[in-house]
């Protein structure tokens, strides 16, 4: 087990799963909505945290209300967080995710109010108790004085850089760290075709540095120091349910085979594996496991808009399942009014010509559309939409 360290960003996400990416002035419902705490360094911690590694971060957070949710989320992922910066004007990092349920990609909006960790308060961290640093590519002005005193004060201890974004003068800080992981978003911005044609501009300027770059679908390039550019192709996946996060994994993925002295190429293949492990899963937990999200729980063409499909899903427990309008909808099989399956004690009665569905235990009256009570004793209140995807074959997965 190692100790890392890793200073960056600590955010709170709202993702939002929709059948598809809303158009500019488009009113759409979402599948699903769920908040979980995110960030790309504080994601990296939790999966190197379930690898085994002790994992600390430095950031910042507000005085607010979210600002406790947000650390006692942290705290709930094994991450120590006893090197955060608080501030008492400006409020907790928030950011806003729609998840293209069809075919996992996301689209982030992003609202900071909140100042970057200082220079000084980070000078104060014995960083030489850690194994690893891990440096998130943002906040450039107190960045090089980070980078500087950590190469001047860590004798043996490697010292890894995301750039994930091009930020003004970045360029300048890649010789300070033994490992630079770049994405792809970083390449494209720069006007470079390809990761080769990165690496190969990336090597000028750290020669002495172990390079990586990312590049989606595509798989990932890599350059270790006085060695040539290889490539190793990404790892196929369907369904892909999940890409939020993916590039984190990849880099705790890193991390964790290069602390146990493999080979950057090594690395980077097990690296490659667990984003892929990632990329069939919602959300981070239990990352070393791929939960059964990849299994069809039913197809379309045994649905109708006359009867009402219920499946059982595990844990979740069972879902509703019916056509409307050529479209599937799903929803938690649980009636509001008292938390009781819809079948609870009888089949659950609908009405393809109001396009309704009936509880069995306390009449109570649910738009197929939406999920609304619309007669009842629970009127107002909705069902529990379920996130779904649907692939050509008219398979259907939890999404």
């Amino acid at each position: 087990m190692a100790k890392i360290l890793a200073i960056g960003n600590a955010v709170l996400d709202t993702i939002f799963s929709v059948e598809q990416h809303p158009k500019e002035d488009q009113e759409m419902r979402a599948l699903s909505k769920t908040h979980q705490i995110g960030g790309n360094v504080n994601n990296t911690l939790y999966v190197l945290n379930q690898l085994g590694h002790a994992t600390s971060i430095c950031t910042t957070a507000a005085t607010d209300s979210e600002s406790k949710q947000l650390i006692s989320g942290m705290q709930d992922h094994g991450i120590d967080c006893t090197h955060i910066q608080k501030f008492i004007q400006g409020s907790t990092p928030n950011s806003i995710v729609t998840l293209n349920a069809h075919n996992g990609s996301r689209t982030i909006v992003h609202y900071r109010d909140l100042p970057e960790v200082s220079f000084e308060f980070f000078a104060k961290i014995e960083i030489e108790n850690f194994d690893w640093l891990h440096f998130e590519g943002r906040n450039i002005e107190n960045l090089q004085g980070m980078l500087n005193i950590s190469k001047t004060f860590l004798d043996k201890q490697p010292i890894s850089l995301e750039v994930e974004k091009p930020r003004e003068n970045i360029e300048a800080l890649l010789p300070l760290a033994n490992l630079v992981i770049f994405s792809h978003h970083y390449a494209i911005a720069k006007q470079f075709t390809d990761a080769v044609q990165l690496l190969e501009a990336m090597s000028q300027l750290a020669p002495n540095s172990n390079l990586v770059c990312t590049w989606g679908a595509k798989g990932v390039w890599l350059k270790a120091i006085n060695n040539s550019i290889e490539h190793i192709p990404a790892i196929p996946v369907n369904p892909v349910i999940d890409t939020l996060g993916a590039g984190d994994t990849f880099n705790a993925g890193l991390i964790h085979q290069l602390l146990n002295g493999n080979s950057l190429s090594e690395a980077c293949k097990f690296a490659n594996q667990l984003a892929a492990q990632k990329i069939q899963k919602r959300g981070l937990d239990d990352i070393l496991n791929v939960k059964a999200e990849n299994r069809a729980i039913a197809n379309i063409k045994k649905l109708s808009k006359a009867k009402a499909t219920v499946i059982d899903v595990g844990s979740t427990g069972s879902i509703i399942l019916i056509l409307h309008e050529n479209t599937v909808r799903a929803y938690e099989n649980n009636c509001p009014h008292q938390n009781v399956p819809l079948n609870e004690a009888y089949k659950i009665d609908v009405n393809p010509f109001e396009n309704t569905l009936k509880c069995s235990v306390h009449d109570a009256f649910f738009n197929i559309a939406d999920g609304e009570c619309i007669d009842g004793p629970c009127w107002g209140e909705h069902l529990t939409p379920i996130a779904i995807r649907t692939d050509e074959q008219g398979d259907i997965y939890l999404a």
